[in-house]
């Protein structure tokens, strides 16, 4: 029937049109509202999570919420519900329910590169980095991790699937990866592996045959499809990669809403729409416009907290450890440009270098202390290894003969091995002092603090009154002990370590002022158990504050896109002051 002026938009409601419901609303300050038809119908369901990066991020604000998140017993390291790491693409889940069953045509042998020394799980290149000793042991290892996969799913009431890739990566065998072998662990052959890029059919497929499988270990078992926003790293098309991820996300997202609309076994959840819908200064990615920022994250979990039946959720608790204020905490631009420029030094300066007295090794800190010190005309050897939040998460394997190896990227290695070349040269000189080494190892507080103020939340679960030293050193002890550890075996063989503090600028800054003093108590504390350990520390927050009168000159002028400054670093200014000081420490006589 014909109706003047009536089209099948006149009754429908605001959040149907993009000016009411996107354009009008303030991301950031207000949630979106009827963003989904989830109805889980379960108090407190039990979740799992699993799938790329960003899963992590869905994990960790779970814990941090005080829901029943389903932790790994076996992968302790990462916020993971399963031990095998991120997976890009629902073939890599499906390869692990086969290795789950005794019978299957997977072979349990394959995707495992040796040295000769040491066996390394390519289908899991980040759990036990520094390798198994023998294949039985790694074949082992998957199976634990399968079986346990299977535990878990049993007990999961909700399992939140976010999808990554379509862009993977396939030997001779037919066998997938989570990551290109050579990239993490392992070494590239291209005789042996080959690029693949899943369809839209295939992605479908591989979904509906996980639907099946997880329903037969769990038949109640609710899955919670989304799509990381998480740009790809690069790709291995011969598209440019802006518009390879399109690609891949948009194919991603088909097949996510084709099964949530197909009355299937899945519900949608638009974590993709949120981060990724226009937004006027966008406050949801880091300055390199792929990195998630945490208040992003927060935003997202904000809108899912619906879907566990609370509309709007805040991020207060009761205990006194604030959480720590916006950093960049992914790839850390001002990281990641210090990063670059510790590899192009590395490349002009490639040929074997001298034997130097004093060794350089940490964050992009000590990238910039190298800077100034070779301003100063002193030699030294090294200067950033990773990045600050690769040493905090550590994306590192503690390794007996190298003290432990940079898993950030293949540059991180490299850097490394010009370091510890120069400390192994030391070590067989003969001398009873090996070298001066100057590291800010276990610092790295733009990451530290939040993580200890989710550890501290997590563990006392009463209001407490202020925070104390016994606080931090218990953190320590659970979470900085491998960091503490390297620090530890150098001073012991005999190098004389000076470990320093991170810049004092977290007071200077309102966004971050709120935090300064829980800063301030973390170097006080770290310089209360190296002295127990007879380890040197320069507390540079204490010298500059006691010394500097005109300190806003020596801050940081860098302001990221959301309005926050880098109060994580000082200015050329600063470094030039820390270089000064720790060359007088360097120059007095040894305690040892």
């Amino acid at each position: 029937m014909k109706s003047a002026g009536f089209t099948p938009y006149s009754n429908k409601g605001e959040n149907t049109f993009w000016r009411t419901g996107v354009a009008n609303i303030k991301l950031g300050q207000e949630i979106f509202t009827q963003l989904h038809q989830i109805d889980l119908g379960i108090d407190n369901p039990r979740i799992s999570s699993i799938g790329s990066c960003f899963a992590q991020h869905v994990g960790r604000w779970l814990n941090a919420e005080g829901y029943t998140f389903n932790q790994s017993k076996i992968e302790t390291n990462q916020v993971s519900s399963f031990a095998f790491g991120n997976l890009y693409t629902p073939r890599c889940l499906l390869q692990w329910f086969d290795m789950a069953q005794s019978e299957s045509a997977l072979n349990k042998s394959q995707g495992i590169y040796s040295d000769a020394k040491r066996f390394y799980d390519l289908l899991r290149p980040s759990f036990n980095p520094e390798g198994f000793e023998s294949q039985a042991s790694l074949i082992d290892a998957r199976v634990a991790a399968a079986t346990e996969m299977v535990e878990t799913i049993a007990v999961t009431d909700v399992l939140i699937f976010t999808l990554g890739l379509t862009e993977a990566w396939r030997d001779s065998d037919n066998l997938f990866y989570p990551s290109c072998p050579g990239v993490i662990s392992g070494v590239f052959d291209d005789s042996l592996y080959s690029f693949y890029n899943f369809s839209y059919d295939e992605i479908r497929s591989d979904l509906e045959e996980i639907a099946i499988r997880l329903k037969a270990i769990n038949p109640d078992i609710k899955i919670i499809l989304t799509v990381s926003p998480v740009p790809l790293t690069a790709t291995a098309t011969d598209k440019h990669v802006m518009v390879a991820n399109q690609h891949s996300k948009s194919t991603l997202r088909a097949v996510a809403g084709y099964l949530a609309d197909s009355g299937s076994d899945f519900d949608y959840f638009p974590s993709y729409e949120i981060i990724t819908v226009p937004c006027a200064e966008d406050f949801r990615f880091e300055r390199n416009l792929r990195s998630v920022t945490p208040k992003a994250v927060n935003y997202v979990m904000r809108h899912f907290g619906s879907v566990l039946g609370k509309e709007e959720l805040t991020t207060e608790n009761t205990n006194q450890a604030p959480p720590a204020p916006h950093s960049d905490n992914s790839d850390e631009v001002v990281c990641d440009e210090e990063m670059l420029e510790a590899t192009r030094k590395l490349q002009d300066n490639s040929e074997q270098q001298p034997l130097t007295e004093l060794t350089l090794f940490g964050d992009s800190h000590i990238g910039k202390l190298s800077t100034s010190l070779s301003n100063m005309g002193v030699q030294h050897c090294g200067g950033m290894v990773m990045n600050g939040s690769g040493f905090a998460q550590k994306k590192f394997a503690l390794c007996d003969d190298e003290y432990f190896v940079p898993l950030e990227s293949a540059d991180s290695r490299k850097l490394w091995s010009v370091i510890y070349n120069n400390l192994h040269a030391h070590e067989q000189s003969g001398s009873p002092i090996k070298s001066t080494i100057i590291t800010n190892l276990g610092m790295q507080t733009h990451q530290s603090i939040s993580r200890f103020a989710t550890w501290f939340n997590m563990t006392y679960t009463e209001p407490r009154g202020e925070v104390t030293t016994k606080d931090f050193v218990d953190y320590f002890n659970e979470d900085l002990t491998e960091q503490l550890s390297i620090i530890l075996k150098l001073h012991d063989i005999g190098h004389r370590v000076i470990v320093v503090s991170d810049p004092p600028f977290s007071k200077y800054f309102e966004e971050s002022q709120s935090t300064s003093e829980l800063i301030y108590s973390y170097f006080d504390a770290m310089e209360y158990v190296w002295n127990q350990f007879g380890v040197g520390f320069f507390n540079a927050t204490r010298a500059f504050n006691e010394e500097v009168l005109d300190p806003e000159n020596y801050a940081s002028d860098i302001q990221f896109r959301d309005g926050d400054h880098n109060w994580i670093h000082g200015n050329d200014r600063y470094y030039a002051w820390l270089a000064d000081k720790l060359m007088a420490l360097v120059n007095q006589p040894s305690q040892d």
